[in-house]
């Protein structure tokens, strides 16, 4: 559970994100997200695990540095969220398991800047 936050976090961030307008104009380098594969099996091998959805955020506390929040989804299309989740963040140094990932490796930094979906940089 490396990656695992807690809901106060993961309600912060999807909160900002929505409160500038679900936009990253002022962001409008951002291309994707770099998801590993072994935190994505984490989030698979979640009991009950039908589903996973993905929701994006901005850390307001960090230069709006934006959060890809993972969490996996039951066969009634509910996300699983532990209870713990309801802890306060300070508890919840990734040994607790929240159901809830930050997958937090944006584009660019980590882009294939050769892929067709990167796109040219603006003024080239």
């Amino acid at each position: 559970m490396v990656n695992t936050i807690c809901l106060q976090k993961a309600v912060e961030w999807t909160t900002a994100w929505r409160a500038q307008g679900g936009t990253f104009t002022d962001y409008e380098d951002l291309k994707g997200f770099l998801i590993p594969l072994a935190d994505l099996k984490e989030v698979i091998a979640e009991p009950n695990v039908a589903n996973i959805r993905a929701y994006i955020g901005v850390d307001d506390t960090d230069g709006h540095r934006p959060h890809l929040v993972i969490v996996g989804v039951n066969a009634a299309g509910e996300d699983i969220i532990y209870k713990a989740a309801g802890d306060g963040c300070d508890d919840n140094d990734g040994s607790v398991n929240t159901g809830l990932y930050d997958f937090s490796q944006p584009c660019p930094t980590t882009c294939d800047i050769n892929s067709p979906l990167y796109g040219l940089k603006k003024g080239s």
